[in-house]
């Protein structure tokens, strides 16, 4: 009889597992606004100054500063500040960091 019950448990075991495998988690929406907590908020900060993102490209073969900066409609002169470059050599596989583009919205 012991036997029996061990079977009818281990026997049962899978179907559990099926039945809530196949049950989708639902995940509450939040309905309040999140809330930033810091664990020190010595180091945290507040701006209201307008962040500006970069863009990385990769230098490709076939590349000149030219191209790079037409296509993401940006000077020459603006890319090569950006960068901190003197001249206008560029490597394969370097990474460029585009500028905004200028035009002529910028405070």
């Amino acid at each position: 009889m012991r036997g029996a019950k061990f079977l009818c448990v281990v026997a049962a075991l899978p179907l559990a597992l099926i039945a809530c495998a196949s049950e989708p988690k639902v995940r509450p929406i939040p309905t309040t606004t999140p809330v930033l907590t810091t664990l020190r908020p010595e180091l945290t900060t507040t701006t209201t100054e307008k962040i500006i993102q970069r863009m990385a490209y990769v230098v490709q073969p076939g590349d000149t500063l030219g191209k790079i900066a037409k296509g993401f409609g940006v000077t020459v002169a603006d890319l090569m500040t950006e960068n901190g470059k003197e001249d206008t050599i560029l490597g394969i596989g370097e990474t460029l960091f585009i500028p905004p583009a200028s035009d002529g919205t910028s405070e």
